[in-house]
């Protein structure tokens, strides 16, 4: 080989060296690493089992929501990825090994979820532990009560609020002993029981029966309707939504129940529309006052998915992916205490 060849060997293996060492700096090594990587964000939702009509469109509103947020660049030119696990009320044994999975393997930066307070009762506390941001969407305030959490949020309602204005509206209409039948004594179910005790007196209702079925999965709701008649109450509450409330009204109606239907918001169900307009006329639930915006995401939502929010609960997921990239702008991706304490400083979030 002549010198010339020779250089021009050299002058290669050095430019081929320094693209290696420029390539590997950026995917692996110091201030840059993963410089263009996107930022994974866990998702846990109700995708199969109970509650899956719900948390199917959860996980809707918070594609939806990093959707729009990657149109706009992301996070400083980053993308935001959505790394999703099925976690229901029926399989709560897999909630720790999928909230280990986000952290341990998939190595997320922040968290959205969960559908109803049972999962998240589970992982919170291992997300807390591991320090990964959260922000919840369909969580009573039981979830914050039973522990101070320091990276927990949620962009929930208030439910004590919701369950005193049904109270209010039902001493307006002369109601003065109330019946309530409940799938568990548990989660949203034991929140709901527990503040009607604690409020019923307020308005002048007396809790005259508390039934609980536990049961989550049944369908079959007619031998708790008659006790329940049987007590002679001037209305019932239970907690209805898409996988009991066609099914509670129908055997309600076809036993002579006879007296008012009062739930909260998850009785909200376009499902239960289209399955049982008729039963529902005599159902009485309390929901969230509509805004403008809620409007204008309702009609983005129709847009990418050909039908409207169908549960109360995707309007709070969407908004708690958008509060969470607010957050991540505040600390240009960073994660940890850093991004906790960018969504605490969200409190006025609307």
């Amino acid at each position: 080989m002549n010198q010339t060849s020779k250089k021009a060997l050299i002058i290669c293996l050095i430019l081929i060296a320094a693209i290696g060492v420029a390539v590997y700096g950026r995917t692996q090594g110091g201030d840059s690493q993963l410089v263009d990587a996107p930022i994974k964000i866990g998702g846990v939702f109700a995708l199969t089992g109970l509650g899956s009509w719900q948390g199917e469109q959860e996980f809707k509103a918070s594609k939806l929501a990093l959707e729009e947020i990657n149109a706009k660049g992301g996070i400083d030119g980053r993308m935001l990825e959505l790394i999703a696990e099925d976690v229901s009320l029926d399989k709560l044994k897999v909630a720790p090994a999928a909230a280990s999975k986000l952290i341990g393997v998939d190595k997320v930066t922040a968290m959205v979820g969960t559908t109803w307070d049972e999962p998240a009762q589970v992982i919170v506390p291992i997300v807390d532990a591991a320090k990964i941001p959260m922000v919840g969407h369909d969580q009573t305030r039981s979830i914050e009560k039973a522990q101070s959490y320091g990276y927990f949020f949620n962009t929930r309602h208030q439910d004590e609020i919701a369950i005193d204005t049904l109270l209010a509206h039902a001493q307006s209409k002369g109601i003065r002993k109330v019946a309530m039948l409940r799938p568990l004594a548990a989660g949203f179910y034991q929140f709901v029981a527990d503040h009607i005790h604690k409020s019923a007196a307020n308005y002048g209702i007396t809790i005259i029966d508390d039934v609980n079925m536990n049961n989550s999965a049944t369908t079959d709701f007619r031998t708790f309707i008659t006790k329940i008649k049987a007590s002679k109450p001037d209305a019932v509450f239970m907690v209805v939504n898409g996988f009991t409330e066609c099914n509670f009204l129908r055997q309600a109606s076809e036993l002579k129940l006879g007296v008012p239907v009062l739930s909260v918001d998850s009785a909200q169900d376009y499902k239960s529309l289209s399955d049982c307009a008729k039963v529902m006329e005599n159902i009485t639930f309390v929901y969230p006052k509509k805004s403008a915006g809620y409007a204008a995401f309702a009609q983005r939502f129709e847009s990418r998915y050909g039908v409207p929010p169908q549960t109360p609960s995707a309007v709070t997921a969407y908004d708690s992916m958008m509060m969470l990239a607010e957050g991540l702008k505040k600390t240009d991706g960073k994660g940890g205490e850093a991004l906790r304490e960018a969504i605490k400083s969200l409190s006025g979030y609307k």
